[in-house]
């Protein structure tokens, strides 16, 4: 006899009208929430604190944080600047609480024996570009208003229902790419082509599909989008004239510099990670990425002392997730680096604060002779040469009780020792008269620094070792 187990069925898992209303969808958001004074904003944001505390004080991981600092009440944190008096923490913590309670440490909120009682729980990780991948499980409400916020960003973009736009993230147990599919298909109507990385559809098959298919969208890495508008150079393709290409949603750069390699097409640039997905996405006025402030709280602080900074001082950007309800998201400092551009009204009409792109991670920042100096920067610089390809790899050292840092650079093409002799002393000026301070350049031949990188092995490309650790 077949076992009678009631199914706890996705589609009746949450209350889906309240949802939308909490978390609105394009295009409604973009004519409400969206356009609302910022004095309105914190309203929303103040009225949904108190739900987002109260979950994480039950768990583990938090509660014993919180205590430790000596908040036994949370109840009494009941305001925005009260809130900013919680503890922050970072990616090393979640690791510690994995390594004391393997394998999921002590911060999800929910198990899987939930399922019965909160609906279908999905699983996902990070990306593992800055150490062991670290699991994420995902209640059918996270999952939903995850991918409402990923999808806000790509309608922005321009993207819209009945649009062939391609994946090209690394499928795996990465969350990135499923949340990319997840918006494209849930809540925008636009087809979702999921060829993947250049390792599961080669670079070639992926530019033939684009045409074939009349694909109006991609989404991508800058590191891979650019090579793909390479490659389709390469193949005797114009981006603009044989491709039906519009527009393209960009993460982890500078969206400017996908727009030149891809001819002048549009590309907006978004930006969030696999705890809280989309946070941040520029609009079509080109002047910052809109904080989702509706959904989140923000906070950029100094790398060193963690104090709230300035508006236009570059510091690391400290997140709450006001939405989970599985792993909760409470005072992250989530090290990647950038700065408040204004809070102004943007021309678009909102008047959400607008962040900078991202500068760097602040746990790969080092510090030379003064300066800080992120690998980030370094690859872009780079990059002003013409010789020199997509691909970098920086490394830091300590030799002699003094830092350095070298810069590996690959070619685009093989050259003569007198062409390579050239290119490094040319981009080692280039870096001293940008970067101010000196930096050992070293030239690689294409293909030559995947083994380092990882590049379209891992969902995104390594950039950074750092020695002085070891």
């Amino acid at each position: 006899m077949i076992e009678d187990v009631p199914v706890p069925y996705f589609f009746n898992s949450i209350d889906w009208n309240q949802l939308i209303n909490d978390y609105q969808p394009a295009p409604t958001f973009f004519k409400d929430h969206y356009l609302l004074p910022i004095e309105d904003i914190k309203k929303i944001q103040t009225s949904k604190l108190d739900k987002c505390l109260q979950h994480a004080w039950s768990t583990e991981f938090y509660r014993s944080r919180w205590q430790n600092n000596g908040i036994n009440d949370i109840t009494k944190i009941n305001s925005l600047e009260d809130h900013k008096k919680l503890p922050t923490y970072v990616v090393d913590d979640l690791r510690k609480s994995i390594a004391a309670k393997p394998p999921f440490g002590t911060y999800q909120g929910v198990a899987f024996k939930d399922t019965q009682n909160i609906g279908p729980i999905r699983i996902h990780t990070s990306g593992g570009t800055t150490g062991q991948p670290r699991p994420t499980l995902y209640t059918v409400q996270d999952r939903q208003v995850g991918s409402l916020l990923r999808a806000r960003a790509f309608y922005l973009a321009g993207f819209r229902p009945g649009d062939a736009v391609q994946n090209t993230l690394l499928y795996s147990t990465h969350n990135g790419p499923f949340i990319v599919d997840e918006a494209l298909y849930d809540w925008l109507g636009c087809v979702p082509v999921t060829t993947s990385a250049g390792i599961v559809t080669r670079s070639i098959r992926q530019i033939e599909i684009m045409k074939e298919w009349q694909v109006t969208g991609l989404v991508g890495f800058q590191d891979y989008l650019i090579q793909l508008a390479r490659t389709a150079i390469e193949m005797g393709i114009d981006p603009k004239k044989d491709l039906h290409l519009k527009n393209i949603s960009t993460m982890g750069g500078d969206p400017r510099l996908v727009e030149k390699e891809w001819g002048g097409i549009n590309a907006l640039e978004n930006y969030g990670m696999h705890e809280t997905q989309v946070m941040a996405a520029e609009c079509p006025a080109k002047a910052g990425m809109h904080l989702w402030e509706d959904a989140f709280i923000f906070d950029i602080v100094d790398i060193e002392s963690g104090q709230s900074l300035p508006d236009g001082e570059i510091g690391s950007l400290v997140v709450t997730a006001l939405y989970k309800t599985g792993v909760p998201v409470v005072r992250y400092d989530t090290k990647d680096t950038t700065r408040i551009v204004s809070r102004e009204k943007c021309a678009c009409g909102s008047s959400l604060p607008r962040i900078d792109f991202l500068q760097g991670r602040a746990d790969t920042m080092v510090k030379l002779r003064g300066v800080n100096v992120w690998p980030e920067a370094c690859g872009d610089v780079a990059k002003n040469d013409k010789r020199v390809s997509n691909e970098y790899f920086c490394v830091a050292d300590r030799i002699n009780d003094r830092d350095q840092m070298t810069l590996m650079i690959e070619l685009k093409e093989p050259q003569s020792t007198t062409v390579e002799k050239d290119v490094k002393e040319s981009v080692t000026e280039m870096l001293r008269t940008k970067l101010s301070v000196s930096i050992n350049v070293e030239i690689y031949n294409p293909g030559e620094l995947q083994k380092f990188t990882k590049f379209g092995i891992e969902s995104k490309p390594r950039r950074f070792e750092d020695k002085r650790k070891k």
